[in-house]
């Protein structure tokens, strides 16, 4: 059996994280086992699931306050790590360019095969931003020797130097019969909030940061609710904005608009009982749960900060920019809420045709790892 070596930081219910495990839940695990390497000591969302399924968790983490010492100690413990572990010959990095020097040990530890996995397809433009990008590429160029990205632009985000020949682009998959599954629990929401009939559900699921742009929301929603008293909004997340965020809406009188639902595992019931997707965010890669979203037939409307490949072309998606006027973003919102789909079988079809079937995504890894 082979085993491999993800380094993720922790295995949170973010995109990439859930991208991972929908990936392990469908693995072949007489022959390959994921194993998991974080730089916290806390419990993570999906740790229960993978002990579970057989997988094995590392932490590293490191107490000194500053910041290039805790960084150094970090790379330190990583290389006594991956020297007692020499089962693991496919170590795979979903980092982006802080996975540079990680992937820099592997090399030089031997690792047969040493994958750095792009899961952004954007950064800030500034003086030291660009000296670390330009350093980490490459680093990677170096070290790593299999090319993943989620997406064309993340492709050419993280490999300017490297040949499209060598990039795999690797969609973000989800589980699609799953979720498509639960499209009986579209009262979910509605019951547990105790919401009446002719409510419409908003979802807004990330973390609570200011890249998600959740304070947004939450003027449209004060604009919104000066008209239109039938709308609730449901936020999924927690983040260092927590507290920042409730006082928002606390103090626009927002509360009954607005609920904070925290962690939940029950993402394909909240898909199927809500009426549309927000997601103004100013930053994104590739979300994982606008896939999840489009696959339960949900409308979505996002801000063209988020990468154009993420619309898989099954009518559910709208671009909106965040420059532009609060208007714009109501008529937009309300076209969208008149767009939910029930084809789930073209969904699927759609979909699968474009690579984000899981089922089809792992045999494409364990290809992969097998090379």
């Amino acid at each position: 059996m082979k085993r491999i070596l993800h380094i993720t930081g922790g295995m949170q219910r973010a995109g990439a994280e859930t991208m991972l495990m929908n990936l392990y839940r469908n693995l072949d695990r007489t022959k390959f086992q994921f194993d998991f390497l974080y730089f916290t000591n806390a419990v993570c969302d999906y740790d229960e699931e993978i002990i579970k399924l057989g997988g094995d968790i590392y932490k590293i983490e490191t107490e000194s306050k500053n910041k290039l010492k805790r960084v150094f100690q970090r790379y330190v413990k990583f290389y006594k790590l991956l020297k007692s572990l020499p089962q693991h010959q496919i170590i795979h990095s979903h980092i982006n360019l802080n996975g540079a020097i990680f992937l820099l040990i592997a090399y030089y530890l031997k690792r047969k095969i040493r994958v750095n996995h792009s899961h952004i397809s954007k950064g800030k433009n500034a003086f030291i931003p660009n000296v670390y990008r330009y350093i980490c590429r490459k680093i990677i160029k170096k070290s790593a020797n299999t090319y993943l990205a989620c997406g064309e632009a993340a492709g050419k985000y993280m490999y300017p130097a490297i040949s499209e020949e060598q990039i795999i682009v690797f969609p973000n998959s989800i589980d699609i019969s799953n979720f498509q599954s639960q499209s009986k629990n579209k009262d979910f929401l509605k019951n547990q909030l105790n919401l009446d009939d002719n409510t419409k559900i908003i979802i807004q699921i990330g973390r609570f940061t200011h890249q998600k742009n959740f304070e947004f929301t939450v003027n449209f929603v004060k604009h919104l609710t000066e008209k239109d008293t039938d709308l609730h909004f449901v936020f999924l997340g927690t983040g260092p904005l927590e507290e920042q965020l409730k006082n928002s809406v606390k103090s626009n009188n927002l509360d009954k608009y607005i609920t904070f639902y925290g962690v939940s595992s029950e993402i394909p019931k909240i898909l199927h009982s809500a009426d549309l997707f927000f997601m103004p965010s100013r930053l994104e890669g590739f979300p994982v749960v606008l896939v999840e979203a489009q696959a339960c037939g949900i409308p979505c409307v996002i801000s063209t900060n988020i990468s154009p490949e993420v619309d898989m072309g099954v009518e559910l998606i709208t671009f909106v920019d965040l420059n532009d006027d609060i208007k714009h973003w109501e008529s937009s919102f309300y076209k969208a809420l008149k767009q939910k789909s029930f084809d789930f079988p073209h969904i699927k079809d759609v979909m699968s045709s474009k690579n984000f079937d899981a089922i089809d995504s792992v045999k494409k890894l364990e290809q992969i790892y097998s090379e």
